[in-house]
C-alpha cells in the first residue's frame, strides 16, 4: 500500500481513518496547487456483500465546504491525474458553488433544493445554538405565530375549532404546532413580514390606544424573530436555508411602553399590612420583597435566606445553583428600609426552608416560565387586582414603583442600580415616573403681575 492509501472508513466519526502524515510542505501549499490535494487523495474501502474488505484501484476526495461533506470519486488510479481532478472540483465550488459541483462532477446526485421547515429549523437551533432552551422557546413561540399568521393557518376556524391550538391536555395544541412547523421557511421573506406588521397593526382600529399596544406587539414578534434568525445562528446550522428575511428590514419602532402609575404607595402599603400581614403572610412577604427591594418575580421567587445580610439592611441577588439573572449587571445589592428588614427577620425565625419563600423545589431546566411559589404569585396578584392594580403585569408593578420611588428620592442612576438594568436608558424610559410636584414658581411675583394687568 503506497502511503496515500487508507484501510477503512471509520462510520462513527465521520472521518477517514488511515491518512498517513501529511508533510509540512503541502500545508504551506494553496487549495489552488495540484500538489496541495496529492496527499487528500485516497483509495476508500468498502464491504462486499461477502463481508469482505474491498479496495478499488481509483482515488476518491472527501470535499468539506460551506455546510456539506461530499465525497467525490475521481476515477483515476493516477494519483497526480487524481489531484488533477481534486483541484478542478475546488475550483468550482468555490467559483459556482455545490448545485454545479454536482452536476459536473458527480451528476447522479442531486443537490436539494427544499428549504427547511419551521419545525427544522427550531429544532436545530434548540440543539446547535448558544441560546438558553427558556429563550430558543421564547423565540419559537413568536417564529409560529408569525408564520400562522403569514400562511393563514387559521383563517376560516371559528369557535372551537379556532381556539383548539390552546389545548394542552388534548391534542389541539400538538396539531396546530404540526401544521405551523410543517410550513416550509421560506414562507418568511421581507414584503411578507412588511404586509404582516402592517396588518396586525391596522386590525387595531383608530383607537390611539389600541393602535400604539399593536405596534408594541408586533415590534415585540419581530425582534425576537429577529434575534433567532442572527447570523451568528444561521452560520451553525446545517440546514438550507432561505436569504435572511431581516437583511435590510426597518419596522417602525413604537417607542417604550412608559409606566404611568395608577395607585398611591404609600396607601397601598397600609392596606397590605393591615389584610396581608396576618392573614396571608407569604403573599406579605412577596409584596415586600418586590415594592421594597425593587425584585423581579423569578428574583423573589428564588431568593435564599444566604443571600440576606439583615445585619447590614442588604440582600445580594447573585448567581446561584437554582437561579440565572436576566443580565450581568441584574447581579446587585440591594438597600433594605429597617421596616422591610424587620419584616424578614421575623420570616427568617419561622422558616424551615433554605428560600425566603415557601414553594415546591425549583426547577432551573424548564424551558418556560416555572415559580416555586406559583400559588402565592397567584394569591397576591388576585389582592393587587381587588385593590384598583390594572397593569397586566401587577406583580411587576410593585418593582416599577420601587424605581420610581428610588429615582424621585435619589436620582435615575440610583433606580438603575437599584433596579439592576444594563444602561440608564432603560431605567429612564420604561420605569421611572414622576413622584414629586414639580412646577413654576415666581413667589409674589405673579399676583403682582395679575394686579397690574386688571
Amino acid at each position: 500500500m503506497n502511503r496515500h492509501e487508507v484501510t477503512v472508513g471509520s462510520k462513527k466519526s465521520g472521518t477517514v481513518t488511515g491518512h498517513t502524515k501529511q508533510s509540512r510542505t503541502s500545508h504551506r501549499l494553496s487549495k489552488t496547487h495540484q500538489d496541495y490535494w496529492r496527499p487528500r487523495v485516497t483509495r476508500r474501502t468498502y464491504l462486499s456483500r461477502k463481508g469482505e474488505t474491498v479496495t478499488p484501484p481509483e482515488y476518491s476526495v472527501r470535499m468539506r465546504f460551506q455546510t456539506k461533506d461530499v465525497w467525490f470519486n475521481l476515477h483515476t488510479a493516477s494519483s497526480a491525474a487524481a489531484a488533477l481532478k481534486a483541484k478542478e472540483i475546488y475550483l468550482t465550488l468555490v467559483s459556482s458553488g455545490w448545485e454545479k459541483a454536482l452536476e459536473v462532477y458527480k451528476p447522479k446526485v442531486k443537490m436539494s433544493t427544499k428549504t427547511c421547515t419551521v419545525g427544522e429549523y427550531i429544532a436545530e437551533v434548540a440543539r446547535r445554538s448558544h441560546l438558553k432552551p427558556s429563550t430558543a422557546r421564547n423565540y419559537s413561540v413568536k417564529l409560529r405565530k408569525l408564520v400562522a399568521d403569514i400562511a393563514g393557518l387559521d383563517k376560516g376556524l371559528k369557535g372551537k375549532a379556532k381556539t383548539a391550538k390552546f389545548n394542552w391536555i388534548g391534542d389541539g395544541r400538538a396539531k396546530w404546532i404540526g401544521k405551523v412547523d410543517a410550513q416550509s421557511l421560506s414562507i418568511l421573506t421581507t414584503e411578507a413580514l412588511i404586509a404582516w406588521r402592517n396588518s396586525y397593526v391596522n386590525k387595531a382600529g383608530t383607537d390611539p390606544l389600541k393602535r400604539k399596544s399593536a405596534e408594541r406587539s408586533a415590534a415585540s414578534i419581530l425582534r425576537c424573530t429577529k434575534a433567532i434568525f442572527s447570523e451568528d445562528i444561521r452560520t451553525i446550522l446545517k440546514l438550507n436555508l432561505p436569504p435572511n428575511p431581516f437583511d435590510g428590514l426597518k419596522v417602525p419602532q413604537p417607542g417604550p411602553a412608559r409606566y404611568l402609575s395608577d395607585v398611591n404607595p404609600e396607601w397601598l402599603l397600609a392596606a397590605a399590612d393591615r389584610e396581608l400581614k396576618g392573614d396571608d403572610p407569604q403573599a406579605y412577604l412577596g409584596f415586600t420583597l418586590c415594592l421594597w427591594a425593587g425584585l423581579r418575580r423569578k428574583e423573589a421567587d428564588l431568593l435564599t435566606w444566604a443571600q440576606l445580610d439583615l445585619a447590614n439592611g442588604q440582600l445580594s441577588i447573585r448567581r446561584t445553583s437554582h437561579f440565572e439573572p436576566k443580565t450581568e449587571e441584574s447581579q446587585r445589592d440591594v438597600d433594605l428600609a429597617p421596616f422591610a428588614v424587620e419584616v424578614l427577620r421575623k420570616a427568617m425565625q419561622g422558616s424551615e426552608s433554605e428560600f425566603v419563600l415557601e414553594g415546591s423545589a425549583p426547577h432551573p431546566s424548564a424551558t418556560y416560565d416555572f415559580y416555586r411559589c406559583d400559588h402565592t404569585w397567584r394569591r397576591l396578584v388576585e389582592w393587587l387586582r381587588r385593590k384598583g392594580v390594572k397593569q397586566i403585569k401587577a406583580i411587576h408593578m410593585l418593582r416599577k414603583e420601587s424605581g420610581s420611588l428610588i429615582a424621585s428620592s435619589f436620582g435615575i442612576e440610583a433606580a438603575r442600580q437599584h433596579l439592576g438594568h444594563r444602561d440608564i436608558s432603560t431605567t429612564s424610559a420604561h420605569y421611572v415616573t414622576k413622584k414629586r410636584r414639580v412646577e413654576v414658581s415666581l413667589g409674589g411675583g405673579e399676583l403682582k403681575a395679575l394686579e397690574d394687568v386688571s
